[in-house]
């Protein structure tokens, strides 16, 4: 695997050079790390747990399986059951549905899963980065269940709230606006610390922006017409690679179940406010100081990751 991965990258340095205008490098360097993490099942109940309290308030549509305290180690992890069937049979799922209510299903099924991201990114920070489909359940009434925490990332509090920053521009924008909040947005993505290389004006690189981060946007690199032909991502900071991958299944899920004019932006506005108003508030020394110091020490029992943290942050309510 470490010869494939070595190879990867050379092969993603040569687009990045010749076809494609992507920093590819980055986004493959941000693999390898998160790979060599996966192997870690401590870690991964440590993440899981975590995820499990931030989101516990939402918990009737948004599940997170919880370790059994004493059955994890580095080898091996117990969790609690999560009922439902993959997201890769959800044309199976949403057929039982009444005709007239089947596009309602489909876009509280989308609805969900977007807000459980919403909520992770801009919330703590802290997020599950592997979402294909078939780490995702769809239960009784819509409630989605998220599993698989070997892959996550967590942003930092800077690189957080820059994100927070881009998402309420971009919700208030429009990718064929010309008249809109372009320099705004510009502004966004360069406090993000994305270079975008070849001179591009604020209208090139606000496209760029919504096919990165905000469903309604696409860019395609090899579309004549792609902004990537007219201007490189020369650098892409390897911390938002994998906010950048959940857009993009994002916006696949909402092609692939005919959900029109959805905008991950829009839906996440609310909570990247929350954000900034909390930081402008003072706040950061809480739940979020708490989890990053959790999931930075070593258990101290094996599996007892929720009770660690409990014991750590006291009463919590977020």
């Amino acid at each position: 695997m470490t010869s494939d991965l070595r190879n990867l990258r050379a092969v993603a340095f040569y687009l990045s050079k010749t076809e494609l205008k992507f920093d590819l490098v980055s986004a493959v360097d941000e693999l390898n790390r998160q790979i060599q993490l996966e192997f870690d099942f401590t870690r991964e109940a440590r993440v899981m747990d975590t995820i499990s309290l931030h989101l516990r308030d939402v918990n009737r549509r948004i599940q997170v399986p919880r370790s059994i305290p004493g059955l994890v180690t580095r080898q091996l992890l117990v969790m609690s059951f999560l009922s439902g069937a993959p997201l890769t049979d959800a044309q199976k799922f949403i057929k039982r549905v009444p005709p007239a209510q089947r596009a309602a299903a489909k876009r509280r099924i989308l609805h969900r899963v977007s807000e459980a991201y919403g909520r992770m990114i801009l919330g703590e920070g802290l997020f599950q980065a592997d979402g294909h489909p078939g780490n995702i359940l769809i239960g009784k009434g819509g409630r989605i269940g998220l599993l698989d925490y070997g892959q996550s990332k967590q942003l930092t509090v800077n690189e957080r709230l820059a994100f927070a920053q881009l998402v309420v521009a971009l919700s208030r924008g429009h990718r064929h606006d010309k008249s809109g909040n372009d320099e705004e947005i510009s502004r966004c993505l360069d406090d993000l610390g994305i270079v975008i290389g070849g001179g591009a004006d604020a209208a090139t690189r606000t496209e760029l922006a919504f096919g990165m981060f905000d469903t309604r946007g696409r860019v395609d690199p090899f579309d004549p017409d792609s902004p990537l032909q007219r201007a490189a991502i020369e650098t892409f900071p390897p911390n938002l690679f994998f906010v950048l991958r959940v857009v993009q299944l994002l916006r696949g899920l909402s092609s692939g179940m005919g959900v029109d004019s959805f905008s991950t932006a829009r839906l996440w506005a609310p909570y990247a406010k929350a954000s900034l108003r909390e930081a402008e508030g003072g706040g950061g020394n809480g739940p979020l100081a708490a989890a990053w110091y959790f999931l930075s020490k070593p258990p101290r029992m094996l599996g007892s990751g929720l009770q660690s943290l409990s014991a750590f942050t006291g009463p919590w309510n977020p």
